[in-house]
């Protein structure tokens, strides 16, 4: 039934279960079924369809269409920079891949490519099966892949990557080889909120990345998820605390999402009662008036402690005589380099600020963060 980790052949129970994924739509049953050279009412529901479907032999191409259909991966994945501390260049860098590839466990599934650039960066790509048997069946493999850009410069290894295990895991192995091959220890870097205990200032980092993008300015603010601080050092039965655990206690997470939302009452009112940004979506534009606003999202993937920072870039509106399309279209890869390194600039610089003022314990917690 299986070989080299792919399904060649499915029962009728296997082809019934995948087209009962939430993915599946009747639109999509009518085109299997019409490659098929069989028209079906329109009038037909899903489990109708359904059935119809699974009385059809699947060949490998059939199934394939399928799995792709219900796929739970999403190859516009968030991403993030990693950097690491040390001189090195090209070569002691593909070196440090090559090892990792000689010493990553072999399965049938996983493809490396590594490429080397003129600008003397290098590229590693990974293609393999991630595989979850507790899945029905057609969606117990699904095809990934990541790719991590190295940028060499004298003093540090810029990586930018998927915010995923699977890239964590890449970067950690490389990192293991280099510094075997230098004979060094080498620190990592990477944007992490887990030490700042003030809600204040977790929150304005996100106001000084959206803020600090190099010749844009902020348009407007359409998304805040906002998570309440557990500091899990204070005492619970605090019985100074009742009143605000009446108001607020069971509400550990609240999106917002509108219009300048940064600047509402209702964000303001959480803001003063202890929550704090996680993951902010806005537009930018040129500071100079001429040229396509940038749709932009940052957040952490583990909100509560602040950790694993990623951003995504969700779209471009062109100007156009004078205004923008209402039409967003997706970045190319020259953009998607440009405004990336952009964004990471910008959190880079709202990291240093906000460490600056925890060191020389500046921040007065009686004065809030404008946040808007």
């Amino acid at each position: 039934m299986k070989g080299n980790n792919n399904l060649y052949f499915a029962t009728e129970k296997n082809i019934y279960d995948a087209l009962h994924h939430k993915r599946i739509t009747t639109a999509m049953l009518q085109d299997i079924l019409l490659r098929k050279g069989i028209i079906v009412s329109e009038h037909l529901d899903k489990e109708e369809l359904i059935e119809e479907v699974c009385k059809l032999p699947h060949g490998f191409i059939d199934l394939q269409e399928i799995k792709k259909k219900v796929q739970t991966y999403d190859p516009k994945e968030s991403v993030t920079k990693v950097s690491l501390t040390t001189t090195t260049n090209q070569q002691e860098v593909k070196d440090a891949i090559n090892k990792m590839k000689d010493n990553y466990p072999k399965t049938k599934s996983e493809v490396f490519k590594v490429t080397t650039k003129k600008d003397g960066g290098l590229s590693v790509e990974l293609h393999y099966d991630d595989i979850d048997l507790s899945r029905t069946a057609l969606r117990q493999i699904d095809k990934k892949s990541v790719k991590l850009d190295f940028s060499i410069s004298e003093e540090k290894i810029d990586i930018r990557m998927p915010q995923n295990s699977k890239s964590k895991e890449l970067v950690k192995l490389i990192e293991t080889q280099l510094a075997g091959i230098k004979n060094v220890e080498i620190s990592r870097f990477e944007i992490s909120l887990e030490v700042v205990t003030s809600p204040n200032l977790r929150s304005q980092f996100f106001h000084d990345l959206m803020h600090g993008l190099e010749g844009y300015e902020v348009e407007d603010v359409n998304n805040i998820e906002v998570n309440r601080f557990i500091n899990k050092l204070s005492n619970n039965n605090d019985e100074d605390d009742d009143d605000e655990k009446i108001d607020a206690g069971y509400v550990r997470k609240a999106v917002l999402k509108g219009e300048s939302v940064n600047s509402s009452s209702i964000f303001s009112d959480l803001h003063n009662k202890g929550y704090y940004i996680s993951k902010v979506s806005w537009a930018s534009i040129p500071s100079s008036g001429n040229g396509d606003k940038i749709i932009l999202e940052a957040f952490f993937k583990n909100s509560e402690s602040c950790m694993d920072f990623a951003y995504n870039i969700k779209g471009i509106n062109n100007f156009n005589k004078g205004k923008f399309n209402v039409t967003t279209r997706s970045v190319n890869e020259i953009e998607k380099k440009n405004i990336g390194k952009l964004i990471e600039d910008s959190a880079e610089k709202a990291y240093n600020s906000i460490i600056n003022i925890m060191s020389g314990g500046s921040e007065n917690e009686k004065n809030k963060v404008d946040v808007a």
